[in-house]
């Protein structure tokens, strides 16, 4: 029993009164057993016979995943035709280049893309008929009892299928697939005993795919198993399916596990700090129990998460790209069980696959039964092309005997694919022999590897490496380059504006791990999703051929009019929009027309002062109150926009013109600061702690004092210096995670009451340390909504005679220089006209540089500076070409620390 027809005909025999399909019908689900869908495939089958189909015939499929697929690719195979799979998404050049070169004579297809496809079909000779599986005529064909079910002959040789890889050039390349080549990957993978009789398995992945179409259609019918269409992918339809059903099986691409991950990771850190660590740890230890016995405790453990995937969901199975190892071990550790396998279109295509029992995180698995696999021109770390041969391996492309003679050479079929193969025979995958970069000094870079080193540590949504000449008159040689796609949920969450400084920071921690030659020497920032195959894998191709002229025209993506959506239109032509765009113009200065899809920050240069300023031009133009928080929330100009119209909907009076605020200048600072801040703010600020707060901060500084004193040998200079009262502003050089806690304990009085600090809000996000605010004295700061809030708390506390400790350069240094100091700095010292302090901390940097997740031994000293004037830093500051005030008083204030550590 060699082929595909006389397996299935046995199969429904022997299951006969068994549930073969359960699809989505809107409010109820429908069933179609064994015994009734052997029943419409023959008389299909019969009537495509009648209809004329004669052997090696061509039928196209073009569907949605629904019971009508698999009930035309068995009657086609059956009649001993050749099915064609299209993709429903494709376009209409894609299709008509496809029928064309198959020669197709029957088409099948839903009634919403009935009419197009009719109209590709008039330019295709060799079309007879279209027709729809919504139509009457189609029902009709499967209901209706042929005269005589004549059974054709049919070989194991025989074509089955032929899957397209390209139908975008007038020569698209066909896969062909014999009845042997699908029957034998479905044989390999029942005697791995991954699926039974008794499972039901999601099918949601397109089925014109070769992934989808064995493991989810062809694998799950041979074997007896039960089918589920839940007839779409959104999440929460998914999963009602798996607990209504009771599935067993979900198999999906990278990307959708990915986003259970992170899902399930998002509830998690909700967390409060002590139970999520007593609850870490025990995740860790049921993983290992797990690890050594098999035992999946964690399943138990967190029974309230997987009883969000149903009762029986036991499994689930990745394939068509590389998952996420990070994603894929800890989904391990919360119980599930998660099975990376490894294919190509052109075997059938399962290669490798993970065995239940003895799974490898971060492999694609071991071959499965009957399929050869070996490492051919191997380098140093013995990682070179993947080659295969076994039953599953194509017949070749459909009429390219040229190409087929590229890729099987002796009998075996050359991936195109880079891996290596560890002592317990799992394979691990690096990369394309196509994609590998070959450097100017001749060494070669793996894309895939240098994209997961550097998206592991950076808040991109996706990111793509590859080859570009470098600039400045070194063209012949090449350096890596990222296109970077950012991960705007992130920068809401932790109210960060600064996309491009925060991705350049975390992308220069990594490379300082990385070797020089495997580091990214430029990336570039756009919105767009990125390119990507029906399964998810990036193109990269066609990522580097669409941003490399913008790369090297020092460009950030800019659309033309033709290429603007519908609603980017009407929101650039509404009242509003005309007004919002042409301000920015003016103010940006800017040398194109501004599009909705422009970042204020990246496109725009519009900082979190800009936003401030912006909120007030916007008050002027509108004449309402515009909270800077409305525009601190908008990373586009579309949201700036929306969120201005929804503000004038709501609006029903002008602000009169004697309460606008000032636009810019040293007046529109000081009228901000008049106001208080918000009531939320104010209770947090706590002007005299009793002693009961003071005991608490002993005891919480104590340890702290102890580790820096024994494990690096803190020395303290210049205590004296600190006023003994304010109001004041320590300014710290920021080096290290360690600054705030070694400026805490170094002080004269220990601890001292009168002194606030300045933290970055998102440390302080975590319910039990956001309670301690108070008691500690911290005044969140983000780049963000709560950006003026903050400076209006600094500003409250300075002028009731405390003082405060900042870091004017933001973001802990990545070189242990200092840093240019934010104008923020300035703006406070110059209104507050506070005393300023330079504290320089020596040491720090080297024992606990932000590219590093843990310190090191290693000796620190503190340096308290004389107190200055601002109004001299700020004189100072003027002979360095200073423009206003603001940034005069910023300069001289950073070079008077810088001589103070340079200060011997």
């Amino acid at each position: 029993m060699r082929n595909l027809r006389d397996k299935f005909k046995a199969i429904s025999l022997e299951y006969s009164g068994r549930v073969a399909i359960q699809y989505n019908k809107g409010n109820e689900w429908g069933d179609v057993l064994f015994g009734e869908f052997r029943q419409d495939v023959e008389r299909l089958s019969a009537s495509l016979l009648e209809e004329g189909i004669k052997k090696h015939d061509k039928i196209a499929i073009l569907l949605d995943n629904r019971p009508e697929w698999p009930l035309i690719f068995f009657s086609t195979v059956s009649a001993g035709a050749i099915s064609i799979p299209l993709n429903p998404e494709s376009t209409r050049e894609e299709v008509e280049n496809i029928l064309k070169d198959s020669e197709c004579k029957f088409a099948f297809t839903g009634e919403s893309s009935f009419r197009l496809m009719e109209e590709i079909c008039r330019r295709c000779p060799s079309i007879k008929r279209v027709i729809s599986v919504d139509s009457d005529a189609f029902k009709d064909a499967v209901k209706r009892s042929p005269e005589q079910i004549k059974d054709v002959e049919i070989g194991g040789d025989d074509p089955a299928c032929i899957l397209y890889t390209s139908g975008t050039t007038a020569e698209p390349k066909g896969v062909v697939l014999s009845h042997r080549n699908l029957f034998a990957n479905c044989d390999s993978l029942h005697r791995l005993n991954l699926v039974t009789p008794d499972d039901s398995v999601i099918s949601i992945l397109p089925l014109h795919h070769a992934y989808s179409l064995t493991v989810t259609m062809l694998f799950p019918f041979l074997c007896g198993g039960r089918i589920i269409y839940p007839g779409t992918m959104r999440g929460e339809t998914v999963l009602e399916a798996m607990r209504q059903l009771n599935a067993s099986v979900f198999v999906a691409v990278p990307q959708i596990f990915y986003s259970f991950y992170q899902k399930i990771t998002e509830t998690l850190k909700r967390i409060p700090f002590p139970v999520d660590l007593l609850f870490r740890l025990t995740l860790e230890v049921l993983y290992k129990i797990r690890v050594k016995t098999g035992i999946n405790l964690p399943r138990y453990f967190l029974y309230g998460i997987h009883r969000r995937f149903g009762r029986s969901m036991r499994l689930f199975m990745s394939g068509g790209a590389k998952l996420d190892e990070g994603a894929e071990r800890m989904l391990f550790k919360l119980g599930f069980t998660i099975l990376e396998g490894y294919g190509l279109t052109e075997t059938s295509p399962i290669l490798t696959a993970n065995p239940l029992k003895k799974p490898k995180i971060g492999s694609v698995g071991l071959p499965i039964p009957d399929v050869e696999l070996k490492i051919i021109d191997k380098d140093e770390k013995g990682t070179g092309e993947v080659i295969v041969r076994g039953p599953n391996v194509m017949e070749g492309y459909y009429r390219r005997k040229d190409l087929t003679a590229q890729a099987i050479k002796d009998g075996w079929f050359h991936t195109g694919d880079l891996g290596y193969i560890d002592k317990d025979g799992y394979l691990f995958l690096t990369g394309r022999l196509k994609e590998v970069v070959v450097l100017s000094s001749g060494l070669n870079i793996y894309p895939e590897e240098i994209e997961e080193a550097y998206s592991s540590h950076t808040p991109v949504k996706e990111m793509c490496v590859f080859e570009l000449p470098a600039k400045k008159g070194l063209e012949e040689n090449l350096v890596l380059w990222a296109v970077i796609v950012p991960d705007l949920e992130f920068f809401r969450k932790f109210g960060e504006i600064n996309l491009r400084s925060v991705i350049k920071e975390r992308l220069d921690n990594v490379s300082r791990s990385l070797p020089p030659h495997k580091r990214i020497m430029g990336f570039f920032i756009t919105l767009e999703k990125l390119p990507r195959t029906v399964l998810g894998k990036i193109q990269r191709f066609a990522v580097k051929e669409l941003y490399t002229p913008k790369i090297l025209e020092e460009k950030e993506y800019v659309p033309g009019p033709g290429e603007l959506s519908k609603e980017d239109l009407e929101i650039m032509e509404s009242g509003a929009g005309r007004k919002i765009m042409s301000y920015l113009e003016e103010q940006t200065a800017i040398k194109r027309a501004v599009t909705p899809g422009d970042l204020l920050e990246l496109d725009l240069g519009i900082d979190s002062l800009g936003r401030i300023e912006l909120a007030s031009g916007l008050e002027k133009i509108f004449g309402i109150k515009i909270e800077a928080e409305i525009v601190g929330r908008a990373f586009t100009v579309k949201d700036l926009i929306v969120g201005i119209e929804a503000l004038l909907k709501e609006e029903t009076e002008a602000l009169p013109v004697s309460e606008r605020v000032i636009t810019s200048g040293p007046e529109y600072w000081k009228t901000l600061f008049q106001l208080l801040p918000k009531k939320e703010n104010l209770d947090k600020i706590d002007l005299k702690p009793g002693f009961v707060v003071w005991l608490g901060c002993f005891l919480f500084l104590c340890p702290f004092y102890m580790i820096f004193k024994i494990f690096f040998s803190m020395k303290v200079e210049g205590r004296n210096n600190v006023p003994e009262s304010g109001p004041y502003i320590l300014y710290v050089n920021h080096t290290s995670y360690l600054d705030g806690f070694l400026v805490a304990t170094s002080l004269p009085n220990f601890p001292k009451l009168d002194l606030f600090f300045v933290g970055f809000r998102p440390y302080f996000a975590v319910p039990i340390i956001r309670n301690l605010i108070k008691i500690g004295r911290i005044i969140p700061l983000d780049f963000y909504s709560h950006f003026l809030e903050a400076l209006r708390s600094c500003y409250y506390v300075l002028k009731k005679g405390r003082n405060l400790c900042l870091f004017p350069e933001g973001l802990r240094t990545l070189n242990g220089n200092i840093n240019e100091f934010k104008k923020g700095f300035g703006i406070l010292a110059k209104e507050s006209k506070a005393k300023l302090v330079p504290v320089v901390l020596e040491g720090t940097y080297q024992a606990w540089p932000r590219t590093s997740k843990f310190p090191k031994r290693h000796p620190i000293k503190v340096r308290f500076g004389k107190a200055l004037d601002p109004e001299d830093m700020e004189k100072e500051g003027y002979k360095s070409g200073a423009k206003d005030g603001y940034e005069a008083l910023c300069l001289g204030a950073r070079e008077a620390l810088i001589e103070l550590k340079e200060k011997k």
